[in-house]
């Protein structure tokens, strides 16, 4: 009888373990980073691990712009996150990230992503096209104040009407295309201009997140914010419905 029972449930498991779903696959994301004037030493390993802790997402990074040389340096990945300083770049290089945008791999631009490339003339009108706004410079380093534009965005869920950042660069808009969404703006405490800090910009194909936020930990550290990556993430990969959740499986916390 002994045998029995333990044949009986060793059956029973079996059964109830064809029947369970099967893990989903992480997202695959390719981050890079690198450049001047931040610590991406420090930056790109909590940005990481703090996404990986609200979707599911696993990280590639390179502090290099080596793989793009190669046209097919996002083949393979779900999206393409872009945490960078780049004054300058090898030849080929921008074309290869404007195409591959352009061609339908969502990307997500954070802060100096938006002045990278300043000395790549004349793709630089480009790059600025693909990412949405055009800002070549930023107030000093301090407190503002962030106001939602978008109350009904998904991106937005949950984010405090109150939010402000214990210090960051606001880079001051010089150009917010057209076709580029505004979701978030704050006021200058230098000269009471408003700038958009955080929008979303189709180019091409692809779908653009972008921030100017997170010069330092300042702001990536704080819960917010890693929260507004982690749903302009999704976003990008068409996997966030309306009400701000994941739509297949990818996220961890709603």
């Amino acid at each position: 009888m002994k045998s029995l029972r333990l044949t009986v449930a060793s059956l029973a498991f079996a059964l109830l373990a064809g029947c369970a779903s099967p893990q989903p696959k992480p997202l695959r994301a390719l981050l890079l980073t690198g450049g001047g004037y931040h610590d991406y030493v420090k930056l790109a390993p909590f940005l990481t691990n703090s996404l990986g802790e609200r979707v599911n997402i696993t990280f590639d990074v390179d502090f290099t712009m080596d793989r793009l040389t190669n046209a097919d340096f996002a083949r393979g990945y779900d999206v393409v996150v872009y945490d960078w300083c780049w004054d300058d770049a090898p030849p080929g290089v921008l074309e290869n990230a404007l195409a591959t945008i352009r061609s339908g791999k969502p990307a997500v631009m954070v802060h100096c992503a938006v002045h990278a490339f300043r000395k790549v003339k004349p793709l630089i009108h480009e790059w600025e096209n693909a990412v949405g706004m055009r800002s070549k410079v930023h107030d000093r380093f301090e407190p503002f104040e962030v106001v939602k534009l978008d109350e009904q965005s998904p991106i937005l869920k949950d984010w405090p009407s109150d939010w402000k950042t214990g210090g960051d660069e606001l880079y001051q808009t010089i150009e917010f295309l057209p076709n580029s969404h505004p979701l978030l703006s704050a006021k200058s405490p230098v000269d009471g201009r408003v700038h958009i800090v955080c929008w979303t910009q189709t180019y091409g194909k692809g779908r653009v997140f972008a921030t100017t936020l997170g010069h330092d930990m300042t702001t990536a550290q704080d819960p917010a914010y890693l929260n507004l990556l982690a749903h302009g993430l999704l976003w990008s990969c068409r996997d966030l419905d309306a009400a701000g959740h994941a739509t297949h499986h990818y996220g961890k916390s709603q």
